[in-house]
């Protein structure tokens, strides 16, 4: 049933269509424009030479660490608990490694690591307390 004569309103399923005088629909705004590739590539270059530049800082600074000797490689002591790799024909080659055993503690370093080498004079571990570590079996090289 239908009243007429009263006011109508309109169905809220369907959409008003513009009335004169009366504004529509807000114009959609310009879809923002894409960045350009060339920028992107030039932040990714920035971005991979950083990273190259720290990686190869803490190479640098890391290379001479005791941790890093091998067999035939010179140490010098450095501080206690601290040996650094050095130049075999420099005064400052004091040690020689004759030997290098993985995964032993502390203890077992200073007790037994070292037990089959005889030209070893001193030991030298480095690991984290509690864990095992790498043990440097060190002769003195007569400088």
């Amino acid at each position: 049933m239908t009243q007429t004569g009263g006011p109508q309103y309109p169905d809220p399923a369907r959409p008003v269509p513009p009335q004169a005088g009366m504004p529509g629909p807000p114009p959609q705004q310009p879809a923002a424009p894409k960045k350009s590739k060339r920028r992107q590539k030039i932040v990714l270059t920035v971005f991979l030479i950083v990273v190259a530049a720290i990686l190869a800082l803490v190479w640098v600074a890391t290379r001479s660490n005791g941790e890093n000797a091998q067999v035939g490689n010179c140490v010098t002591e450095s501080g206690e608990n601290y040996v650094k790799i050095v130049d075999c024909g420099t005064p400052e080659a004091t040690l020689k490694v004759v030997a290098r055993v993985e995964d032993k503690t502390q203890i077992e370093a200073q007790i037994s690591a070292c037990t089959p080498y005889p030209d070893a004079d001193q030991v030298f571990w480095q690991g984290k307390e509690g864990e095992t570590g790498v043990v440097l079996c060190l002769a003195k090289t007569g400088k």
